[in-house]
């Protein structure tokens, strides 16, 4: 009897399962990523709000400060006017009483020259009284001015201080902050920049920076987005994203700073 054939049917593939199995893990990977910054973002919103909030009060006092700066110039313009034309008044009734002189000591205190006398005498306490006024109303120019242009520099100059929160407080975090020309790296105390141009360039020190944090345990870079920003962070975002150096793929997260003060990670460095 002749021997039977061998059926190619018997053999199975592995190859589907495993692949439907490595497609789970990696989206399953992926949501676990995005749950961790998702949560760790909403515990930073209400700092966020509350800061947008003392911004926007802030911009509110400055308008006010300026509409009654722009009132004080023009009252102070016309105690210049007005200071003016009392000298000229002074003038006049120093000029009236060196030519009556004579009559003073004759005068009748009913008269009508008396009476105009007497006029011309509380006019010149009140010439007095208003010469003051324009060097009273200059000081409160001055202060006004001072604390509007205090209340200008507030925005650049306020600290914004960055807090750990979330379920991504156990990170090991590196922070690059992303403004309207480039990157600022904070990862020692004198903070590097980068030029938008130079994100790709190993020269110019993000790239080794991502293989770093790639490679530290726990680590993730995490984008500090100003307001004028969000270019640069999503060239910095995708750049990171495509990176695939020798320790892998590095984590990151953003975090927006919607003021322009500056960057306070002391919480961090402790």
């Amino acid at each position: 009897m002749g021997r039977r054939k061998s059926s190619d049917g018997d053999n199975v593939s592995l190859f589907p399962f495993m692949s439907i199995l490595v497609c789970l893990i990696g989206a399953l990977t992926l949501m676990i990523a995005a749950l961790m910054i998702s949560s760790m973002n909403s515990k930073q919103a209400p700092e966020i709000v509350e800061r947008y909030k003392q911004y926007s009060e802030l911009k509110a006092d400055q308008q006010q400060d300026r509409e009654e700066l722009e009132r004080l110039k023009q009252l102070l313009a016309q105690a210049d006017k007005l200071a003016e034309q009392t000298k000229l008044a002074l003038a006049e009734v120093a000029a009236l009483e060196a030519t009556h002189k004579d009559k003073l000591a004759s005068v009748d205190a009913n008269s009508e020259y008396a009476k105009q006398l007497a006029d011309a005498n509380r006019l010149r306490l009140r010439i007095a009284e208003l010469e003051a006024e324009p060097a009273k109303l200059q000081v409160e120019l001055d202060r006004l001015q001072q604390e509007v242009a205090k209340k200008n520099a507030g925005p650049e100059e306020k600290v914004v201080q960055i807090r750990p929160g979330g379920s991504g407080a156990d990170l090991v975090p590196t922070f690059v902050e992303c403004t309207a020309t480039g990157l600022v790296i904070h990862d020692s105390p004198q903070p590097k920049r980068i030029v938008a141009a130079d994100i790709g360039n190993p020269a110019s020190g993000f790239p080794p920076l991502l293989d770093q944090v790639a490679g530290t345990p726990k680590g993730q870079v995490i984008f500090l987005v100003r307001p004028d920003g969000v270019d640069v962070f999503n060239v910095a975002r995708n750049f990171a994203r495509g990176h695939f150096g020798p320790n892998g793929y590095c984590k990151n997260g953003k975090l927006p700073v919607p003021t322009q003060g500056n960057i306070d990670l002391s919480v961090f460095r402790k």
